[in-house]
C-alpha cells in the first residue's frame, strides 16, 4: 500500500533567500491544515529568530548553519508552534531500537493529510517532512525537491503537530519578533558559537589572527571558515521583508524605518563580499571580494590578502552598534550588559 500526500512542493526556493528548511516545513505543515497564508517561510524565520541572528563557529574545522539548527531545542519550536496557534510533541533522541515504535503513528498523520516534520538521517540531515509511506519506506519532502523521495526510515527527531488552540495576533507575533532583535544581537557566546554582533567580530578577527598559518591549503574546507558565514549574512538581508510587514501591522512601530537602512546597508556588505565586480556590478559567477564564495584555500590563509574581507566584514559590527543604538534610544534603557 502506498499513501503520499498530494500536495507537495519545493520547501526553500533558495534564490529567493529561504535557505533555513525548518521554517519551510512548518510553511508546507500550515498549508496542510488550512491555515492563513501568512504562516509562510518569512513568518517562521523571523519568529523563531533566525532572520536576525549571525552565527560564527569557534572551531574551523567545522562550521555553523543557523540559529535553529545548530540550537534546536524544544523552546525554538514552541515559539514557532505559538505563534500559529498550535500544540505539538517534540520527540528527540529516537535511535535504532525504538525507531520503528514510531511508524504506526507517522502513518495516520500521512492518512489524515497531515505532514510530520522530522531530522536526521544520512539523506535528510537537515529539517524535511514525511509526507508519505509504502510498505517498506517512508517518503520524506526534503528541500528543494518538489517530489518526495522515499528512504529507509531514518530518522532521529520528530515534531508532531497537535490540537489547535487560540492563536495570538499576527500583528502580536510580529511586535514580539521585532522586540527580541536585541537579545539576538548580544546573545552571549557559548563554547561552540558566537552570536550577533560578536559573530561578525570573530568572523572578521579569523583572518587576522594568524589561525591558519600552520594549516594546510588542502585542509582548508572554504565554506566551514567563510562560505557558510556568507550565506548567513545573505539569507539573513531578506529580513528587511519581516520589518516591513511588522509597520504594517503596527504603524505605531515608528522605530522600524530607522531599522531598515540598516538592514539594508548590512545587506549591501554581503553583496561586495559575495558578488560584486569592480564595476559596482553583481557577477553571481566570478564576482565578490576574492571571488566571493569561490575564495581560494591559499588566500583564506593569506593575512594581507584578507585584510579587506575583514575590514569590510567590520562595517557589519558598525552596523549591529547602529541597531541596538535605536532599540536603546527607543526603550530608554540599556538592551543588553555587554551590548
Amino acid at each position: 500500500m502506498k499513501k503520499v500526500l498530494p500536495n507537495t512542493k519545493v520547501l526553500c526556493e533558495g534564490k529567493h533567500g529561504q535557505n533555513y528548511w525548518f521554517h519551510g516545513c512548518m510553511e508546507y505543515l500550515m498549508d496542510c491544515l488550512g491555515e492563513s497564508k501568512e504562516y509562510n517561510y518569512w513568518f517562521f524565520s523571523g519568529i523563531t529568530g533566525d532572520s536576525f541572528a549571525q552565527l560564527y563557529s569557534k572551531n574551523i574545522y567545522t562550521t555553523a548553519w543557523y540559529y535553529t539548527y545548530n540550537l534546536f531545542s524544544y523552546d525554538i519550536v514552541k515559539k514557532a508552534f505559538d505563534a500559529c496557534g498550535y500544540d505539538f510533541e517534540y520527540i528527540s533522541g529516537i535511535t535504532n531500537e525504538n525507531r520503528l515504535t514510531y511508524i504506526p503513528r507517522i502513518k495516520k498523520y500521512i492518512d489524515k493529510n497531515i505532514p510530520v516534520i522530522a531530522r536526521g538521517g544520512k539523506d535528510t540531515w537537515e529539517f524535511c517532512n514525511i509526507c508519505g509511506y509504502d510498505d517498506n519506506d517512508l517518503y520524506f519532502l526534503i528541500c528543494d525537491c518538489a517530489e518526495p523521495k522515499s528512504y529507509s526510515n531514518e530518522f532521529c527527531e520528530l515534531i508532531f503537530v497537535g490540537n489547535k488552540k487560540e492563536q495570538p495576533a499576527l500583528a502580536d507575533a510580529y511586535r514580539q519578533a521585532i522586540l527580541n532583535i536585541p537579545s539576538l544581537m548580544t546573545m552571549p557566546a557559548t563554547s561552540e558559537y558566537s552570536f550577533g554582533k560578536q559573530a561578525f567580530l570573530d568572523w572578521a578577527d579569523s583572518f587576522q589572527t594568524g589561525i591558519f598559518d600552520y594549516v594546510p591549503s588542502e585542509k582548508i574546507n572554504v565554506w566551514n571558515v567563510h562560505g557558510t558565514y556568507l550565506c548567513i549574512s545573505g539569507t539573513n538581508g531578506c529580513s528587511r521583508g519581516f520589518l516591513n510587514k511588522a509597520l504594517e501591522l503596527n504603524p505605531d512601530m515608528i522605530f522600524i524605518n530607522k531599522l531598515e537602512p540598516l538592514y539594508a546597508k548590512q545587506f549591501d556588505v554581503f553583496e561586495v563580499l559575495a558578488y560584486r565586480d569592480q564595476n559596482g556590478n553583481n557577477d553571481y559567477q566570478n564576482g565578490g571580494m576574492q571571488n566571493g564564495f569561490k575564495i581560494k584555500p591559499e588566500v583564506i590563509s593569506n593575512i594581507e590578502l584578507m585584510k579587506p574581507i575583514s575590514d569590510k566584514i567590520m562595517e557589519s559590527v558598525k552596523y549591529c552598534d547602529e541597531i541596538l543604538k535605536i532599540f536603546s534610544e527607543c526603550f530608554h534603557r540599556k538592551i543588553h550588559p555587554n551590548g
